[in-house]
């Protein structure tokens, strides 16, 4: 058997037939090869039962007492729960007219009294297997549709995004292109700075964009290696310090000593980044940020405390999801692209930890994340 596939063990077959003798006969062949067994003598118990347990495959002979295997199969397919279950039909006749009405009640096979052992195991198990396949398939044809949509909203973001920041490389440039000999120093410095600001925009949207795109694919590799995390806190604190000066906000720095662990420094800068760079983002100017660094349990804990306007609970339910637009926007409109957080949750995931906020309306935030020590 395929190694994807469940082994019989796992899979549950439903017998229903009103003679003892004929259930003998099955369970006796279907308990060798492993599976589990439950049985129903007529069409009414068989419905109750195939919607409470789930079966894997049904077994329903055509002549029964009360409603007939036809009809049980009728409302079986009628039923959402029990839809997509396999039957095949248990029959004493070998006629075209009953093969064919059991495949059109929705059957997928049959099988004739006196019964084989190698048939009955046959069919059934290829029916499993096919089951079990069409489900595989289901699966990744819904993971194709998640990418599909992933990839048109990358797409649109691209177009969107990209297109402010680029004209307004273009027009500066365009600028001190056509004016070169009569600019001023002055002018063509803060035409040059703003070509860099938006070039920086650009790059940051891209990497996030690239970040998504190895996330979803499944390649997000760690580097693991020991370092120390305050060492690396305290340098990222550094570089965001110039952002958080020019807004005159205060930074509050409470780090314990923590040993070194594992982890992978690159992309935890990159976490520590989007928290800094988020409380920087949505403070007003004037106000204060704490940054706080532990230890609990065997846990290295990361924490960055804002005075901004606070996270609604409807969007504190986005925030890790991509391409979320919050109510609450930068207060100097710094770009935001609704990336940042979800590419954090997954890279700090990816170590075995959690990251999480806690916040109401008007009262600031904190963003947090746990990384195990012994990772």
């Amino acid at each position: 058997m395929n190694q994807n596939l469940e082994e019989p063990g796992d899979l549950r077959i439903l017998i229903v037939d009103d003679t003892p003798a004929n259930i003998d006969v099955l369970d006796l062949f279907l308990e060798k090869e492993g599976y589990k067994i439950s049985v129903a003598q007529n069409g009414e118990s068989a419905l109750e039962l195939a919607k409470r347990i789930l079966p894997d495959l049904i077994l329903l002979d055509v002549m029964m007492p009360g409603i007939d295997g036809f009809e049980t199969c009728q409302r079986l397919k009628s039923n959402d729960a029990t839809k997509e279950i396999p039957i095949i039909f248990i029959t004493a006749r070998n006629e075209t007219t009953d093969i064919v009405k059991g495949f059109s009640m929705g059957g997928v096979d049959y099988i004739t009294k006196p019964f084989s052992q190698e048939e009955v195991c046959a069919r059934i198990h290829l029916h499993l297997k096919l089951k079990t396949l069409m489900a595989d398939l289901e699966t990744k044809n819904k993971k194709l549709a998640e990418l599909n949509d992933l990839k048109n909203k990358f797409l649109g973001m691209a177009s969107h995004d990209l297109r402010n920041p680029i004209s307004t490389i273009q027009g500066f440039s365009k600028i001190m292109l056509d004016h070169e000999k009569t600019l001023e120093e002055d002018a063509k410095k803060e035409f040059l700075q703003s070509i860099h600001k938006v070039s920086h925009d650009m790059l940051t949207l891209l990497e996030d964009l690239l970040d998504v795109s190895i996330i979803e694919s499944g390649k997000l590799d760690l580097h693991l290696n020991p370092s120390s995390l305050k060492q690396l806190a305290e340098e990222r604190v550094r570089m965001y310090q110039v952002m958080a000066d020019r807004k005159n906000l205060t930074t509050h720095l409470d780090m314990d000593d923590i040993a070194e662990f594992s982890f992978d420094a690159n992309r935890i800068s990159q976490v520590m980044d989007n928290l800094l760079s988020n409380a920087i983002k949505f403070s007003p100017p004037g106000k204060e940020i704490f940054i706080w660094l532990g230890q609990e349990k065997g846990q290295a804990k990361f924490s960055v405390r804002d005075q901004g306007p606070g996270i609604s609970p409807e969007d504190q339910d986005k925030l890790f999801k991509h391409f979320q637009k919050l109510k609450a926007r930068p207060t100097a409109d710094e770009p935001s692209h609704g990336l940042g957080l979800a590419i954090a949750k997954r890279m700090i995931e990816a170590h075995q930890g959690k990251i999480t906020v806690e916040s109401h309306p008007e009262s600031g935030a904190t963003f947090s994340f746990a990384l195990p020590m012994n990772h």
